[in-house]
């Protein structure tokens, strides 16, 4: 799933806001929760977003639906969780509902993840609180996120993150918390984005591996950076791109790049996300340029190699200087 939204980039009061009888959120079991909406004229799509059950702001993207409704399974008893649900627009999301429920307190009669009754003298689960965030901490939004286990039993997290503030940032840190099938935290793994530096408004892939924790049911991403000077460096541009399948069943993102700036590249890399139909990242890879070093007008190729790649649809191919 590579992170958590501040929501920076929307305005203070929702741009279209429905009241108490149009949207609700419902409690079905200890963990879960029903969310309903009135569906928006024109809108072919809804995003979901939860803090999932922080309590302290940063939020999640969940899922993006056709539907004015959805169901969040895999929750916490007896936590409060926030959603907000929102509409594409043309220049930003429009904020259709902000939604607060609390899922039902462990209780025998309804457990979702078994439908057998507990034992009632089961010791609660204990959740850490919130970590607080440094001052001048900038908490990216999630664009989107996926992941996937391959046959070593190593998962691999990718997505991508945005920048909404107004400032350059880096330094940034993805945190990410393991939870297994009861709520209760089992594990944290961290990692960072591609780009070192992401301008206001751009986004930046990233990729975290790791041996897949015993017990995984689900997971929580939070992303923060910090601010920076902006980076100053070679302009290089896509000049080819083809994609293809080999005779081995691996897929192939493949071409050249070319320096079109002024000053020398040091070292080329360059990274490629592959994205499914609803344009959600399902994928993401990188390699070097070869050559890595770049004079001005110069060109590099690259191709990068994925083994995941179910119903992809399109690419987009980043090259920037390590």
């Amino acid at each position: 799933m590579a992170v958590a939204a501040n929501f920076s980039g929307l305005p203070d009061q929702p741009a279209l806001a429905l009241n108490a009888d149009t949207a609700d959120a419902t409690p079905l079991t200890n963990g879960s929760i029903a969310l309903n909406w009135q569906p928006l004229a024109g809108t072919r799509q809804y995003d979901v977003y939860s803090d999932m059950g922080s309590g302290f702001g940063v939020f999640v993207h969940k899922t993006q639906t056709e539907q004015p409704a959805f169901i969040d399974h895999t929750l916490r008893s007896g936590v409060r969780y926030r959603y907000r649900v929102t509409a594409p627009a043309e220049l930003q999301e429009l904020v259709l509902a902000q939604l607060v429920a609390d899922t039902f307190a462990l209780n025998p009669a309804y457990t979702e993840s078994t439908s057998r009754q507990v034992e009632e003298t089961a010791p609660p689960a204990i959740f850490a609180a919130p970590t607080a965030l440094p001052p001048d901490a900038v908490l990216l939004g999630l664009v989107s996120d996926n992941n996937y286990t391959d046959e070593f039993n190593t998962l691999t997290i990718v997505g991508e993150v945005r920048n909404d503030s107004n400032l350059d940032v880096g330094h940034t840190d993805i945190t990410v918390t393991f939870y297994d099938s009861a709520g209760a935290i089992i594990g944290t793994a961290n990692g960072e984005t591609m780009l070192d530096v992401i301008p206001p408004g751009e986004k930046s892939p990233f990729v975290i591996t790791l041996s897949r924790p015993p017990g995984l049911a689900s997971h929580s991403l939070r992303a923060v950076a910090r601010p920076v000077a902006p980076k100053q460096g070679a302009q290089l541009v896509v000049s080819e791109v083809r994609r293809f399948e080999d005779d081995a069943g691996f897929f192939h993102v493949k071409g050249t790049v070319k320096n079109v700036g002024s000053s020398t590249a040091r070292r080329v890399k360059v990274a490629a996300v592959i994205y499914a139909r609803d344009n959600r990242v399902i994928n993401v890879g990188f390699t070097y340029g070869s050559p890595p070093k770049l004079a001005p007008g110069q060109q590099a190729s690259y191709d990068i190699i994925f083994s995941y790649y179910p119903r992809y649809v399109t690419q987009l191919v980043i090259p920037f200087e390590e």
